[in-house]
C-alpha cells in the first residue's frame, strides 16, 4: 500500500447502521446531562462525515422527513451505492457528497444542528483530522451537537503491537486489502500459537478467529490496514475539539454517563479527588479500560435546570428494542452486574410493548420513571425515537432488495426513527408470510406492533 494513500480505498466498507447517530439519541444524551438539545420544532439539518455506504444517513433521512440530511465520504464507490439506495427508496431530503473533508468544507451547506462521525476519527491522519475539525467549525450551528466516536486508549494499548505487525506484514502480501489481511491473519495465528507474548496479550489476536465469524472481511481490512490507524486518549480529543469552541456534553454510550453504572465505589472515591474535568475523564477511562468512546460535544449549549430536564425526559418518546418476554432487567458493566428488576421498570416495558410512547404515558412517580427508563435505555432494552411515525415501507423493501441477506447485516426500519438488525432470512420470511421458527415468533409479534 502506498504511503500516499490516507485510507483503505481498494475495498468498500461494510453496510452498517448506528442508532446512536440519530437526533433523538443525541437529544437524550444532551438532556440527561443537563443541556438543551437543538430545537427541531421547525426544519433541522444533520450531516454524517465518513458516511460509508450511507445506510445510517438514509434511515434517519427517511424517518425524519422534516429534516435536511447530508452524507460526506471520500470513496466514490460508497457514495454511488448510497445514492442508489436513497433513490430507489424515494428518500428526497438526503444529499450525498463524494468529497474529502477539506473539499466538503467549502460546499454551500446549511448550518447543521447535528454533525456525526462514527469511528472515522481514529482512522485518519492529522491532516484529515484537521480538515474534519475545520468542517465542523464552519458548518455547526450555535447550540448544535457533534458526535465523534473512536478507538480509545488505554483500552487498545495491548493491541497496538498486533495492528502494527499486521500493517507491516500486509505490505509484503499481494491482492486487495481483504486478501492481504486474510494472509497476515493466518501468519499472526501461527505466531500466536508459537508463543509470541505480545500477541498472546492482545485481545484482538487472541479472539480473532471468533471475530472473523461475526464480522465481514471488509471490516478487518478497514480496521487494521488503515495507514493512519491510531487509538486516541479522550484528553487529546477534548483539547482538539475545545480549540474549535466545542464543549463536552456526554457519551452516546448511555451507561457511560452514570458513574454508578460503570464504576465501583473505590473508583468513584478516587475520581472525586480530581478537580479538572478533562483529567478526571482521562483517569476514568483507566478504571474502565476504555476501548471505544462515543463522545458528544456541543457549541455554546444552553443549560437546563432540574425541572426542565425532568419535563423533557418525561416528554421523550421511547420504543422497545426487544420483545418484552426477552428482557432480563439487568446489564453487565465494568463495575459488575447492574440490576433493575422492579415494578416501575416492568411497567415501562409493558406500556412500550404496545408501541412507542412518551415516558410520561407510564403514569408513575417521575423520578422513578426517569431512573428506570435510563437504566433500560443503557441496557439496550429501550431507545429514544421520533414523536411522529414516517412511511418506511418502500425503504424496507429496498433494503431487502439491495442487501445480500446471506452476507450482509440486514435492517428493518421502524417508522419512529430507528432500525433493528436481523438475519436476512427472517425478514424475507416475514415479507413473504412464511413461518419464522418458534424462537423468532416474539420478534414477529413485536414488529407487528412497532411497524
Amino acid at each position: 500500500m502506498s504511503a500516499q494513500i490516507r485510507y483503505v480505498t481498494d475495498v468498500a466498507y461494510i453496510t452498517s447502521f448506528t442508532p446512536e447517530l440519530g437526533p433523538e439519541w443525541l437529544d437524550l444524551v444532551a438532556t440527561i446531562n443537563g443541556f438543551a438539545a437543538p430545537d427541531r420544532s421547525r426544519r433541522f439539518a444533520w450531516c454524517e462525515l465518513g458516511c460509508g455506504r450511507g445506510m445510517t444517513s438514509t434511515i434517519f433521512a427517511a424517518t425524519h422527513p422534516a429534516g435536511s440530511f447530508h452524507g460526506v465520504d471520500a470513496m466514490v464507490e460508497h457514495v454511488e451505492h448510497a445514492r442508489d439506495v436513497a433513490m430507489r427508496a424515494g428518500v428526497g431530503n438526503l444529499t450525498f457528497h463524494a468529497l474529502d473533508f477539506e473539499k466538503a468544507r467549502d460546499l454551500p451547506l446549511p448550518q447543521f444542528d447535528y454533525i456525526v462521525a462514527h469511528g472515522v476519527y481514529a482512522w485518519i491522519d492529522e491532516a484529515a483530522a484537521a480538515s474534519f475539525r475545520r468542517f465542523i467549525d464552519r458548518h455547526l450551528a450555535r447550540g448544535g451537537l457533534v458526535y465523534v466516536s473512536y478507538n480509545a486508549m488505554p483500552g487498545w494499548a495491548v493491541d497496538l503491537p498486533f495492528q502494527h505487525l499486521v500493517y507491516a506484514m500486509a505490505a509484503f502480501e499481494s491482492g486487495n486489502s481483504i486478501a492481504r489481511f486474510a494472509a497476515v491473519a493466518e501468519k499472526c495465528k501461527a505466531l500466536h500459537a508459537a508463543g509470541a507474548l505480545s500477541l498472546r496479550q492482545s485481545l484482538i489476536a487472541t479472539e480473532l478467529a471468533e471475530e472473523k465469524i461475526k464480522r465481514p472481511p471488509a471490516y478487518f481490512a478497514h480496521e487494521y490496514l488503515a495507514p493512519a490507524w491510531h487509538p486516541l486518549y479522550v484528553s487529546e480529543v477534548r483539547k482538539a475539539m475545545g480549540e474549535i469552541g466545542l464543549e463536552p456534553i456526554g457519551s452516546a454510550t448511555l451507561r457511560d454517563n452514570f458513574d454508578s453504572f460503570v464504576l465501583r465505589q473505590a473508583a468513584r472515591d478516587a475520581l472525586a479527588k480530581i478537580e479538572d474535568p478533562d483529567l478526571r475523564e482521562l483517569t476514568r477511562d483507566y478504571f474502565m479500560f476504555q476501548r471505544f468512546r462515543r463522545d458528544v460535544y456541543g457549541r455554546a449549549p444552553e443549560r437546563l435546570d432540574d425541572d426542565e430536564r425532568e419535563a423533557r425526559l418525561l416528554a421523550s418518546d421511547f420504543t422497545l428494542r426487544q420483545p418484552a418476554e426477552k428482557v432480563e432487567y439487568q446489564m453487565a458493566t465494568e463495575a459488575g452486574t447492574v440490576k433493575f428488576d422492579n415494578p416501575v421498570a416492568r411497567k415501562i416495558v409493558a406500556v412500550l410493548a404496545d408501541g412507542a410512547r412518551p415516558l410520561e404515558a407510564c403514569e408513575d412517580d417521575p423520578q422513578d420513571l426517569i431512573a428506570n427508563a435510563l437504566a433500560l435505555a443503557s441496557a439496550g432494552v429501550i431507545a429514544p425515537v421520533a414523536a411522529k411515525p414516517a412511511d418506511v415501507a418502500r425503504l424496507n423493501a429496498t433494503i431487502l432488495d439491495v442487501l445480500d441477506a446471506a452476507k450482509e447485516p440486514t435492517f428493518h426500519v421502524l417508522p419512529r426513527g430507528t432500525a433493528l438488525r436481523f438475519e436476512g432470512d427472517f425478514l424475507v420470511a416475514r415479507r413473504d408470510q412464511r413461518p419464522v421458527g418458534a424462537e423468532m415468533e416474539p420478534w414477529l409479534a413485536l414488529l407487528s406492533k412497532l411497524g
